[in-house]
């Protein structure tokens, strides 16, 4: 399990907004949806660092004070701490995967929002290590505006074998919850998910849950998916996806062991 690299700077904020507020007041902490665990999911897998920074083996923080649009999007955004513009820029690109709630409504004031970002080199090696035992095939331009489409001239697919690979490595890889098993829970759980242009998934959203530990199953196999990007135009492009994993217990091994126990 790769270790959490976000925190939330609560202590030390001094607001504007309201002198009977306190410092620490969770209003001002910046909401992801998807979590704390969405917003670690794309700096695994989209940050991208030049090496010259990372041979000076830099350990820093920074924090970002921002505001949220009315498409859940962080927009001017300020980034304080650290030494390197080029560290700063990254974290201001990386903002362009992750989606907010609003949860101020306070138009009148600027940047209300705030998250705090602490990145060393040996922190950022961890994930280009694991990102590194993974090559897209046949590489092509990537499209950099960010928009996300739901129609392209090629879906993306599971990078090996398509459907039929995404099934086995399910198949292959999750565990029936034992809570689950003990209560007889059975169902799909739905999850849709941006497919990047670096064929590693974002945005992760629940669509249909499953209880009893289900869900968090379902989750977790996802995020360890890879894909080839979906194509427009000569382009690789974001794309916007869903996928169904069903449980049930009529194809549960007596051991609940193994990956054959599902039904896709």
């Amino acid at each position: 399990m790769l270790k959490k690299y976000i925190y939330i700077l609560i202590a030390g904020w001094v607001t504007t907004f309201n002198a009977q507020t306190s410092a620490t007041s969770p209003e001002y902490e910046a909401k992801a949806i998807g979590g704390k665990d969405q917003i670690e999911q794309v700096l695994e897998t989209q940050l991208t660092l030049p090496k010259t920074l990372l041979t000076s083996n830099f350990d820093t923080e920074l924090t970002t004070f921002f505001d949220i649009d009315s498409t859940g999007k962080a927009v001017n955004i300020r980034v304080d701490g650290g030494t390197n513009n080029v560290l700063r820029n990254e974290v201001k690109r990386v903002f362009n995967f992750i989606k907010f709630n609003r949860t101020l409504r306070l138009p009148n004031e600027s940047r209300p929002y705030f998250l705090m970002f602490k990145l060393s080199t040996d922190k950022y090696n961890k994930y280009f290590k694991q990102k590194n035992k993974f090559s897209i095939k046949k590489p092509l331009p990537t499209d950099s505006s960010f928009t996300i489409y739901s129609k392209a001239d090629k879906s993306p697919e599971f990078y090996k074998n398509g459907d039929e690979g995404l099934t086995e490595f399910v198949l292959s890889n999750i565990e029936y919850p034992k809570l689950a098993v003990e209560k007889s829970v059975e169902g799909t759980v739905i999850l849709e998910f941006v497919v990047e242009t670096n064929g590693y998934i974002t945005g992760i959203t629940v669509k249909q849950s499953v209880g009893a530990g289900c869900t968090e199953e379902a989750l977790r196999i996802i995020k360890l998916t890879k894909w080839q990007p979906a194509m427009l135009n000569g382009k690789f492009v974001r794309y916007r996806t869903n996928y169904p994993i069903t449980f049930s217990l009529r194809n549960i091994n007596k051991d609940n062991t193994g990956g054959s126990q599902f039904g896709q």
